[in-house]
This record gives structure tokens, C-alpha cells and sequence, in this order.
């Protein structure tokens, strides 16, 4: 078996974003007007998080699952300053006073990001992924809107929202020290993820500068394909770069070196559970 961490010993590849998109890196998501399943509202992340209506096919809420949650818990509370409370069961929790809302959720096979995207209208958009071969479920109504868990036709677990206030129409604020600030979809098959979600959220896509790596349009992400299963990998903000590597490595994680981007420095990093991702100071 291959050690999952060897990816952290090789350069980071650059996707190369447009400098209009790597521009809006410093522009994410802010508190939303429909809060995604499980949100607990609390004093500190009304305050901190001013309402933001997130636009068609922007993330509006992401969740991380991983293993063990306490183990989770620990390691995003050293390395990102995350303070939680309860989901929806007792394997999930919500990540208070964070751009887009996040949950963390345990019981998982292995490490992954999930995504909820904004929709305009959620009838038409659960029919859409119907359409290309994806799985959706019925739309529930809930405090926060309407939604509908989804899957798509190569077994990514995504949902979808319509927030009851509509979708926005200007790109999200600033975001912060432990924010999520850009996605990479790593896929199997590329042309059929661009189609999917082409169809579903309207998404289109320029070359990266990587082999089969593609950047979405107008959306904090990039995609490529080539990879022998689909993984989901967050770019967690930080103020520190260098600072935040120490902890990662404290906290028994594992950090690659930085390195030097268009929009700023960013680093590839692992849990203490095996689970990939970026930090970025930008």
C-alpha cells in the first residue's frame, strides 16, 4: 500500500488561475442568509458574520468528514482556531463564526470535503441532476430553505439549497483566519465531472496549468482529473503560513513547504488522520 502522505514530497502543482480569478481568491464567502442543515446559530457567529446572500452555484456550506471527530476536533481547534457546536447527531458538529458555514462530520471511511451549492430555483436543478445521471433526493423545507441531498454520476455526495430570501448577486467579502477560500475537486473522469456539473449549477471551465486541470469560472475552484477515486480538498485560510505549518506539525499532522502563488503562498498539508489539504495566506 502506498503511504497516503507521499503527495506532501512532491512540488505543488500550479493551476494557474486568470489574474481576475486569482483576485477574487481574496474575496470569500461571508455569512449567509440560509443557514445549511444542522447550523446552530449562535451569539458569537451572528456578530462576527454579517447576512450575505450567496449567488447561484456558489458553496454556501461545506462539511469535512473524516474518521474520528474528537481526533478532528482537536487538530482543526490547534491549527485553525475552529470552536464547534452540536450537529444535527452525535457525530457531527458545527464550526462556528466561519466563511462559508462548515461542519465537521465523523464515522467517515477516509477524509473528504463535501460541498452544498446555492441554487436559484431547487425543483429545476434536482431535475437537472436527474437528467445527467446523478442521484437527488426530494427537497425538504427547513428554516434555512429548501434542500435536497444529491449524488453525482461518479458517486460525489454533494447537496443543494435555495435559500428563502433568493440567491445574491454580488460576489461574497472577505474572508478570514480559518475561512474556506478555494476548493480542488480531484475526480476520476474530468470531461464527465465538467458535464455534470456544466449541466447541474451552470459551472464553465478554463484550461489550468496542470495536465487535465481545469479552473471554474467565477467560482473559488479547480478541477482535474486522472485520479483513481474523487477527493475533495479545502483551502483553509490562515493570517500565518509559516506559524500554521508549525502547528500542523504539532498537532501530528503532516505540512509540505510553502511555496509561491499569483495570489499569494499556499502549502499542502495532511491531518493526523491522513486527510489532505491546502493553506493559504493570501
Amino acid at each position: 500500500m502506498s503511504d497516503p502522505l507521499e503527495a506532501l514530497r512532491l512540488p505543488i502543482p500550479s493551476l494557474d488561475p486568470d489574474p481576475a480569478f486569482t483576485t477574487r481568491l481574496r474575496a470569500r464567502l461571508e455569512r449567509a442568509l440560509a443557514l445549511p442543515p444542522g447550523v446552530v446559530m449562535t451569539e458569537t457567529s451572528a456578530k462576527t458574520r454579517p447576512a450575505t446572500a450567496y449567488r447561484h452555484a456558489d458553496v454556501g456550506y461545506a462539511w469535512l468528514s473524516v474518521p474520528d471527530l474528537d481526533r478532528a476536533l482537536a487538530f482543526y481547534e490547534t491549527v485553525l482556531s475552529w470552536t464547534v457546536t452540536a450537529g444535527s447527531d452525535s457525530q457531527g458538529r458545527q464550526v462556528t463564526g466561519r466563511s462559508p458555514h462548515l461542519g465537521l462530520h465523523g464515522g467517515a471511511a477516509r477524509g473528504t470535503l463535501h460541498c452544498s451549492y446555492a441554487v436559484e430555483d431547487i425543483e429545476a436543478a434536482i431535475e437537472r441532476v436527474r437528467a445527467v445521471g446523478g442521484r437527488a433526493g426530494e427537497p425538504s423545507r427547513a428554516p434555512y430553505g429548501l434542500m435536497a441531498d444529491c449524488t453525482d454520476d461518479q458517486g460525489t455526495v454533494f447537496a443543494l439549497y435555495q435559500p428563502p430570501g433568493g440567491v445574491g448577486s454580488e460576489p461574497p467579502a472577505t474572508g478570514g483566519h480559518g475561512d474556506l477560500v478555494y476548493t480542488t475537486f480531484e475526480v476520476v473522469d474530468s470531461a464527465r465531472a465538467r458535464a455534470f456539473y456544466g449541466a447541474v449549477l451552470g459551472w464553465r471551465f478554463t484550461p489550468g496549468g496542470v495536465e487535465d486541470g481545469w479552473q471554474v469560472e467565477g467560482v473559488m475552484a479547480g478541477l482535474q482529473g486522472g485520479h483513481p477515486r474523487a477527493t475533495t480538498l479545502p483551502m483553509w485560510r490562515v493570517d500565518d503560513l509559516g506559524a500554521a505549518l508549525e502547528q500542523v506539525r504539532a498537532a501530528g499532522g503532516d505540512a509540505g513547504e510553502p511555496q509561491a502563488r499569483s495570489y499569494g503562498l499556499e502549502a499542502l498539508c495532511a491531518d493526523d488522520q491522513g486527510t489532505r489539504f491546502y493553506l493559504g495566506q493570501l
